[in-house]
């Protein structure tokens, strides 16, 4: 006889600060000091994923991917815009 035991866990959206600290402190957990992201693209990431870490996670380091075989310095607004209009 095997039994089963389902667990629902809920989680709050982040507000747009919380995205934008979120978005910093994993580029920092990666050693990187200086800003990535400029303010707009972290924004945008923001108002895409509806705050929901999972899809945050997964628009930042697509745009991420753009900047960098853009040769960008930053992530910037269109390479986020970019990721989200495929």
């Amino acid at each position: 006889m095997s039994s089963s035991i389902t667990i629902t866990i809920s989680v709050d959206t982040l507000p747009l600060e919380e995205t934008m600290s979120y978005i910093e402190s994993r580029m920092s957990a990666c050693g990187q000091k200086a800003p990535v992201f400029t303010s707009n693209a972290m924004t945008l990431i923001h108002q895409a994923s509806g705050g929901i870490l999972r899809t945050i996670g997964t628009i930042a380091n697509a745009a991420l991917l753009k900047a960098s075989l853009a040769s960008s310095k930053q992530v910037e607004a269109e390479h986020v815009q970019s990721v989200i209009q495929r």
